[in-house]
């Protein structure tokens, strides 16, 4: 038991003033370099000297924040004191802790430490319930076990059983590649530039800038066409960079009642999630991977942040066949039915998937038409598009109950398939409007927690006999202990 109280790694305020620089990037760009006049005036140098002043505090600060920050383990409790200027103490009971979350950085690797966030029922807000920013990897799988065995009602000097793994999915290069290639963040990318350089609109001439545009497309749409070109391609090839790095090496075992997910080249991230807190499986085929049979798999996970930027969503399965799905997850996760026998949305639904997206884009078409003539008669493309985006969610919409699950697959622009069992649901909401009484017609939605959010799955056009047997399936739900109590 570790019950002396120990301090984190001296990287850590290294660490510290790099996170706390980051956010003065753009403000150091925006008033030393490029609101520099260039003279040498004292008033000029104000600035300067200011940002010398807040990194020097940084680095003061961080020095004490390491400092009076300490970690131990006491009475079945991680115990942690912590607080620049008040001193914290922060208590966390074992059993409240779902799992003890790594992740190795650049800073980290070199000296075989990794980052350790503690995830309970009540982190919330993106933030774990407490962080160690950088310990020895020794010290994070003591941690692991010590807390492990506690829970399970183990003591320390017990014998030790040997752990079995069970590799459960492991990503293959040709699989690796087809991912980095297909992620579909290239308008993330041109999104977060454009963000980016709209940050510096009181200093760049955008005006002058347009009217140099304005020039420039004299010279013909194929020189334009050109540009945006090369710029889709540079954003694609940055876009299978990042997902390259993020999803290297991704594996997932099976640890007793866990699951471990582990990935990254740059940051090494590895993931805990109870199967008990797992709440429904989401397969998501995208209309790129669709064509080719492949899909991913995600968890929606009750409580914790497990991945800042997922919430509480999780890749389980980043890229695989979607036929190969029940055979990797069938032993591992034998809550859930693999069922393909999906019932359909009625062909009387088509209209009602068609008419409002098609009304849409036929007023838009009339608006850009008489707006920019004769060009924008190109948006008579919005009419096709849209009728073919609400005939592929007719398609797709379909619903099945077995057992104790609900299947519900659904298409936003990617085609959603979300398997929940019926003690998870939250709550199941049935909704008819005149258009569809008149069809005899009802939309379904059922939720499921994820996270402090909710995860959900929604029909927006099936038969009201259909609806009203989902509904009376829910409402003769069993209850868990748990949720009795």
């Amino acid at each position: 038991m570790m019950s002396e109280p120990k301090r984190l790694h001296p990287i850590t305020i290294f660490y510290e003033i790099m996170s706390a620089l980051k956010e003065l990037i753009i403000p150091f760009i925006l008033f030393v370099i490029i609101g520099n006049s260039g003279d040498d005036s004292f008033w000029n140098k104000v600035p300067l000297f200011i940002f010398i002043l807040l990194i020097v505090t940084m680095i003061v600060s961080g020095f004490i924040k390491w400092l009076r920050f300490t970690y131990w383990l006491e009475d079945q409790e991680l115990r942690i004191t912590q607080g620049l200027f008040v001193r914290k103490k922060r208590y966390i009971p074992f059993e409240r802790i779902q799992s003890l979350d790594l992740s190795e950085g650049i800073f980290h690797r070199p000296f075989q430490l990794v980052k350790v966030k503690v995830e309970t029922a009540a982190s919330s807000d993106n933030k774990a319930e407490a962080e160690l920013t950088a310990i020895h990897k020794e010290e994070a799988a003591a941690l692991q076990k010590i807390i492990a065995d506690a829970k399970r009602g183990k003591n320390a000097e017990d014998v030790e059983e040997e752990v079995i793994e069970e590799v459960v999915y492991k990503i293959t290069t040709p699989q690796l590649f087809f991912l980095a290639t297909t992620s579909g963040r290239a308008g993330v990318v041109i999104s977060a530039f454009l963000a980016f350089i709209f940050q510096f609109e009181d200093f760049i001439p955008y005006e002058k800038v347009f009217n140099e545009m304005q020039e420039l497309i004299r010279y013909g749409v194929l020189f334009i066409s050109a540009i945006v070109f090369v710029v889709l391609v540079i954003a694609w090839l940055i876009s299978v960079l990042i997902a390259f790095f993020k999803y290297n090496d991704f594996t997932v075992k099976k640890v007793e009642n866990d699951l471990i997910i582990t990935r990254g080249l740059l940051e090494k991230r590895t993931t805990t999630v109870p199967l008990h807190r797992i709440q429904a499986l989401k397969i998501t085929e995208s209309p790129i991977r669709q064509p080719f049979g492949y899909a991913s798999v995600k968890i929606e996970s009750a409580g914790g942040t497990v991945m800042e930027e997922d919430s509480s969503s999780i890749d389980l399965l980043p890229v695989v066949k979607k036929s190969q799905i029940p055979d990797i997850l069938g032993e591992v996760l034998q809550e859930f039915s693999f069922v393909t026998d999906l019932k359909p949305a009625p062909k009387k639904s088509l209209r009602r998937y068609l008419f409002v997206k098609v009304l849409i884009a036929f007023v838009a078409t009339i608006v850009l038409s008489a707006t920019f003539w004769p060009y924008g008669l190109l948006a008579c493309i919005l009419i096709g598009g849209a009728a073919v985006w609400g005939y592929a969610q007719f398609r797709s919409a379909g619903w099945n109950i077995h057992g104790r699950q609900l299947t519900m697959r659904f298409r936003t622009i990617e085609q959603h398939t979300v398997l929940m069992n019926k003690n998870r649901i939250q709550a199941f909401d049935m909704s008819v409007n005149w258009f569809q009484d008149r069809a005899d017609l009802a939309g379904v939605e059922a939720k499921v927690k994820s996270g402090e959010a909710f995860e959900r799955g929604h029909i927006p056009h099936i038969e009201q006999e259909a609806a009203q047997e989902i509904y009376k399936w829910y409402s003769h739900r069993e209850f868990t202990k748990s949720e009795q109590a």
